[in-house]
């Protein structure tokens, strides 16, 4: 993908400093384009006739103080006139911003203290990421510092922070901000009160030269969203067309497909598949909550034969006939329907464990990573999928088959750069002849990853 960085031009800037995102990642080009305030509608129609595939507009990074305001504000809608895709501050959430004493972009006004002293007491940041239209709380970080407030040993603390920041990106409508901070200070009565919200801070990415960044969003990242920077990177990339309904005909299709083959899904897929997915769920211990994405017929519950019943499952899958086909054996509580991408940015709850089998190839690089680290996430004791080693062979011989759709990606190169979230152990590797295509009869194998929480 080609991306272009909208910066101020040199020494136009109220901060210098910025954030160097092309170091983190070497999936997608990116170029810079200098606006410079005295032609800025000149300057972007430049930028957007060159018909990137995505813009970052940091311009309201370094246009901030109090001559520069209505520049930001300017270029923002601008943009927005343009219609070209972006990730950047919305026009409306610009013209909330005021300046605080130490020089943060921060919304003021906020009502939120209901008459309680928010001046006493301990303060603490609270990091958001928006993914689709889902706000996505990383780990409260003590204010000033590196220090993360750990969810095991402090887990009613981190979840009263996490849902006031939540409800505070809700209530002062910050969608579109692709991430915000919110400061928060807890009174002598342990009650979390929302003293500021910086919407999409510089900080969360470090500066160029700078090395690791001690800021506080920074810190969120690297503890709390794995896959760190450059996952998150992806993630929003993913994200922004997700709202966009890129991929969606290509979903639908994929899910009319599996639609079809449903009710016979088990018979044709009989042997080395199954073989596989035995092999696999009978390895690991999966005591607890399951959740298994694309469960297609339940072939995981069927054959982990939990003959103690210490196992409980719910599903996901694209397909509404599988579901039907899934519930009918009677061992999954639920399954809900739906692209996985879009499904686990929603999921609530945490689970136990989490299964993907032989389904990431439908996936393109940056949905992975926010499919990746949404499992991470949301599990808490094991996750368990596998990686389909696709050759161009078969994706030639889907595309000439009319069935482009089913083609996939080999996502192993990906799943290595990924690497082991924090919090994580990779416990187990292996590669076996994962299954046999029906359509073209390619042999594609498959790698299996286990990783256990430490």
């Amino acid at each position: 993908m080609r991306i272009c960085l909208l910066r101020a031009a040199p020494g136009q800037e109220d901060d210098p400093r910025y954030s160097d995102i092309e170091l983190f990642t070497d999936r997608h080009t990116f170029e810079q384009r200098f606006i410079s305030k005295d032609t800025i509608k000149q300057d972007l129609n430049f930028a957007a006739a060159e018909s990137f595939d995505l813009y970052f507009n940091f311009l309201h990074w370094t246009w901030y103080g109090s001559d520069n305001k209505e520049l930001a504000i300017l270029a923002a809608k601008y943009i927005e006139y343009l219609a070209i895709p972006v990730i950047g501050l919305p026009s409306r959430v610009l013209e909330k911003y005021g300046l605080d004493e130490d020089g943060r972009l921060v919304i003021g006004n906020l009502d939120t203290a209901q008459g309680d002293d928010i001046t006493a007491g301990d303060e603490y940041s609270c990091t958001i990421i928006e993914l689709d239209n889902t706000p996505v709380p990383l780990c409260p970080i003590f204010a000033h510092t590196e220090v993360p407030v750990n969810s095991t040993s402090s887990p009613v603390l981190s979840s009263a922070i996490q849902k006031l920041a939540e409800d505070a990106f809700y209530v002062n409508d910050l969608h579109g901000t692709f991430w915000c901070t919110f400061l928060v200070r807890i009174n002598k009565d342990s009650k979390p009160t929302l003293i500021g919200i910086t919407p999409m801070p510089k900080t969360i990415f470090p500066f160029a030269g700078d090395g690791k960044n001690p800021a506080a969003e920074a810190c969120a990242v690297r503890e709390s969203f794995p896959g760190s920077y450059r996952s998150l990177i992806h993630s929003l990339i993913a994200s922004y067309f997700l709202k966009r309904n890129r991929s969606f005909e290509v979903s639908r299709q994929v899910s009319q497909e599996f639609d079809t083959v449903a009710s016979k899904y088990d018979t044709v897929t009989a042997g080395i598949y199954h073989e596989g997915i035995k092999g696999i769920v009978q390895k690991y211990n999966f005591d607890g909550l399951v959740l298994d994405i694309a469960c297609g017929t339940g072939l995981v519950a069927r054959l982990y034969r939990d003959t103690q019943n210490r196992s409980r499952f719910i599903g996901m899958d694209i397909s509404l006939q599988m579901k039907t086909e899934c519930l009918r054996h009677g061992l999954y509580s639920n399954v809900l329907v739906g692209p996985m991408q879009r499904l686990l940015i929603v999921q609530r709850g945490p689970v136990h464990h989490i299964v993907c089998i032989g389904a990431f190839l439908f996936l393109e690089s940056n949905e992975l990573s926010l499919v990746l680290s949404r499992i991470f996430q949301l599990a808490t004791i094991s996750v368990t999928f596998t990686i389909d080693e696709i050759p161009d062979s078969y994706n030639k011989a889907q595309t000439e088959r009319g069935r482009g759709h089913m083609a996939g990606f080999n996502h192993l190169d990906e799943v290595e750069r990924f690497g082991i979230p924090v919090g994580w152990k990779l416990t187990d590797r292996w590669r076996f002849l994962g299954w046999t295509s029906p359509t073209t009869g390619t042999e594609i194998y498959s790698n299996v990853f286990r990783f256990e929480a430490l």
